[in-house]
């Protein structure tokens, strides 16, 4: 069965220009550098799932505001497994440049509960650190350019409608 992940480019306006979030382990510097992202529930929304994966991931609390859809990947694990992954454009004003959260997620997962370095950086180095990751997390920065048309959604709300 091919699993429907959402994943976020959180980026900020600041006076140097575009930020976006990305985080790291600690732990393991060889799993390098991601952007939240996970899978959607059985009955959620992806844009609910973006935000929900964006908050337990990266602890993340300033305000979000989704800006919608940005890209679709296909693509498989190295399981061999299919993925389909959502990319949305969130924005926020969180005012940490940097901070350390545990991961939260599901029980057994690789990662649940580890520590992460969350931080922001500037948009117009984000390409190559990204590029390097496994499914090209890179792919559809050149369109967070766009005129933004969001709505705001408070840190870790659900929305189910």
């Amino acid at each position: 069965m091919t699993r429907i992940r959402a994943t976020s480019y959180v980026t900020r306006t600041t006076p140097a220009g575009p930020q976006l979030l990305v985080f790291d382990y600690p732990a393991h510097p060889d799993a390098g550098i991601h952007l939240p992202g996970g899978g959607v529930e059985p009955g959620e929304r992806p844009d609910t799932a973006a935000i929900r994966e964006a908050v337990e991931e990266t602890g993340i609390t300033g305000p979000l505001e989704l800006h919608g859809v940005v890209g679709v990947q296909q693509g498989t694990y190295n399981t061999g497994d299919p993925y389909i992954s959502i990319y949305f454009h969130l924005t926020t004003t969180e005012i940490r440049d940097t901070w350390t959260h545990v991961m939260i997620g599901d029980e057994g997962v690789w990662d649940t509960g580890l520590d992460v370095t969350c931080r922001f950086i500037p948009l117009a180095d984000a390409e190559p650190v990204l590029r390097t990751s496994w499914h090209r997390q890179d792919e559809f920065l050149h369109l967070l350019d766009q005129p933004p048309n969001g709505r705001s959604v408070t840190a870790g709300a659900r929305n189910s409608s």
